[in-house]
């Protein structure tokens, strides 16, 4: 029997969704990381998530995994809403723990995308370019983009990448949910675009904007110095707590 099985969303293109998985970071003994819907194999732990991915976790705990001795949902995007439907009570009852990117989620841990744990986070090169504009692949269409401002997608690029592009601004600007988390963890100042409630749910909210007025608001963008000590804490935290599952 394997010690740990994971899934989570893989082969999307998105670095976010790339970068999101437990086993990136944590010693879990011998492992395998799958993609979901995949036959899970037998192992102590079954592992779900990071990333935007309720429903596909919900499946895995609840239909996927019957040879797990324990399931884990880690870092999942899991709003209020969500918590109240026949799905999370179903998936709560057949896992040891529950972890939501969201703050305040009823019945999880508060457990930051575990991509902060990434050493690339601790010594970023020296900002260079007043501002970055770090976008959505496909969340883009209305989005300004000044002609001076250095601009890369979310999409196609590996996380040592996007934090080497994210951390040559002084200023972030991005309606990337993981460009503004990894901005706030490298100590930039950050303006976010959302597009959607899953912004929502960051401990220290950063200042928004319009996508198609975001020049106009730059100066309301501000650092987030704590977000990085907090996300690894509370990560180093929930993997004591799964590794301590009997």
């Amino acid at each position: 029997m394997l010690d740990a099985a994971f899934q989570h969303l893989r082969g999307t293109g998105n670095v976010g969704d790339d970068a999101c998985c437990p086993a990136a970071y944590f010693d879990f003994g011998e492992t395998v990381v799958q993609g979901y819907g995949q036959p899970m194999p037998a192992a102590r732990l079954a592992i779900f998530g990071g990333g935007q991915t309720f429903r596909q976790a919900a499946q895995g705990v609840i239909l996927d995994s019957p040879a797990a001795r324990h399931r884990v949902v880690w870092g999942v995007g899991i709003t209020a809403r969500q918590a109240r439907s026949f799905d999370f009570d179903l998936m709560r009852g057949s896992a040891a723990l529950v972890g939501s990117r969201v703050k305040d989620t009823p019945g999880c841990d508060f457990v930051p995308c575990v991509s902060a744990m990434s050493p690339r986070l601790d010594t970023p090169s020296p900002a260079r370019v007043p501002v970055v504009l770090f976008w959505h692949a496909g969340k883009s269409d209305a989005l300004a983009r000044p002609a001076h401002v250095p601009a890369r997608s979310n999409q196609g690029v590996t996380l040592a990448q996007a934090i080497e592009f994210l951390a040559m601004g002084e200023t972030v600007v991005t309606n990337s949910y993981h460009g503004t988390f990894w901005a706030m963890c490298l100590g930039r100042k950050v303006l976010c675009l959302p597009f959607s409630d899953k912004f929502d749910g960051f401990l220290d909210a950063p200042a928004t904007a319009a996508p198609e007025h975001w020049p106009d608001h730059l100066r309301r963008a501000r650092r987030h110095g704590e977000t990085l000590d907090h996300a690894r804490a509370a990560n180093r935290g929930f993997h004591d707590r799964v590794m301590n599952l009997a």
